[in-house]
């Protein structure tokens, strides 16, 4: 009999701390199941310049993104799913410092989308180490078809290229002035600097124009007698000079070309879309100049702009942030389409994207391969300011091949 209690009391425990156990785990399942998911990270690593001479380009860029980020974030995200974090490192202008700085950022962090300088070389050796890793690449408000061309598949601009502004200004030239001349000034600084006036050159002719002459200068040159001579030297002044001095050397350039007394209706890129540029006085009235960010095209720009002005405190730079915001837009853009906040199947979607709407127009990539097809704004300016004058959208066979 005590031999049989024992038994049926050894059994009872035991079926106890069965049911003891399966409670425990019940509890536990229904316990993680009511905790919230936490989701899934976006990342986005940057390697471009806050200090140095490409700092005026590349960070107000990243104030763009940044500005994305911040309101993504206040409804859940990237798409709404998938908060974003963003890294960033001051290449300080320096080739060795981004490269270093690239290889640190890739190996402490698993980035889904990588930002790079807008300068060639830089561009180039950061998204090397970048497209290794599978993410997608961009390149600030970097122009040159030289980079995509050179990295390969997962490289991307967000601007419109060179090869459009040489297009866009020549047509412009055609159509609207008229110009049966034309003069070239490039430099061999970068990519952009030497082939945007053949891009020009090329449709220009191609339409039934002439360049009767072309300059050379050096990024930051000082002086433009010997340039501003040969114009005045031809038998007749240029309908138009379409340049590509920069900021720095084009105020020097144009205030000595005027007072050489040749009026010929100057053509610019967005390098001159600058408040200094614009404030120089009568010197620079009727210049025109090429730009993605023109408030008045559309109420989104205006938008921009205005919200720009109470970020940061001014729009001074609103043009290379409008840019970078609209980057993240088409990133967001890919990711819907993608139904995915995975790098690799947002790299996929962002090359078949077509005709969203961005702060800087319609874009499209899809046909175009890593260069965007989006509208071109031309400016002129007037009375100190840059007044909106038309937009161009270029079709695929008006766009020049690319040159590398």
């Amino acid at each position: 009999m005590t031999l049989t209690n024992n038994k049926n009391q050894l059994r009872h425990a035991i079926r106890e701390k069965r049911m003891f156990r399966k409670a425990m785990v019940s509890g536990a399942l229904v316990a993680s199941l009511a905790l919230p998911a936490v989701a899934e990270e976006f990342v986005i690593g940057a390697v471009n310049a806050k200090t140095g001479f490409m700092a005026s380009y590349d960070a107000p860029f990243m104030q763009g993104v940044s500005m994305f980020v911040a309101e993504a974030n206040e409804r859940g995200g990237l798409a709404g799913q998938y908060p974003i974090r963003l890294i960033e490192r001051d290449d300080r202008s320096d080739i060795q410092q981004s490269t270093i700085s690239t290889s640190e950022i890739l190996s402490d962090e698993k980035l889904d989308l990588f930002i790079t300088s807008a300068l060639v070389p830089y561009a180039v050796s950061a998204g090397m180490q970048a497209l290794s890793q599978g993410m997608m690449t961009a390149h600030g408000i970097a122009s040159q078809p030289t980079i995509p061309a050179r990295l390969g598949e997962g490289s991307f601009l967000v601007m419109m290229s060179d090869a459009h502004m040489g297009a866009v200004n020549a047509k412009y030239a055609l159509d609207d002035l008229s110009a049966k001349t034309a003069y070239i000034i490039s430099s061999d600084f970068d990519p952009f600097t030497e082939f945007t006036p053949l891009y020009f050159q090329e449709v220009f002719e191609a339409g039934g124009g002439k360049v009767v002459g072309h300059s050379e200068f050096a990024y930051d040159q000082q002086e433009f007698s010997s340039m501003v001579a040969a114009i005045k030297a031809l038998p007749e002044q240029p309908d138009v000079i379409m340049g590509m001095t920069f900021d720095n050397d084009f105020p020097i350039f144009i205030n000595q070309l005027r007072a050489a007394g040749i009026t010929s209706t100057y053509l610019g890129t967005d390098v001159l879309d600058q408040p200094a540029v614009r404030g120089l006085g009568e010197v620079v009235e009727g210049v025109h100049y090429l730009t993605m960010a023109a408030p008045n095209a559309s109420d989104d720009a205006a938008s921009f702009v205005d919200r720009f002005k109470v970020a940061y405190g001014g729009d001074d730079s609103f043009y290379p942030a409008m840019v970078g915001y609209s980057f993240m837009r088409l990133v967001e853009q890919a990711s819907i389409n993608a139904g995915s906040g995975d790098a690799k199947a947002i790299r996929a979607a962002f090359a078949e994207l077509e005709d969203v709407t961005t702060e800087i127009g319609s874009v499209t990539l899809k046909g175009y391969g890593a260069l965007p097809n989006l509208p071109v704004h031309i400016m002129r300016i007037e009375g100190g300011k840059g007044v909106y004058v038309k937009s161009t959208l270029l079709t695929s066979d008006e766009i020049p091949d690319s040159r590398i």
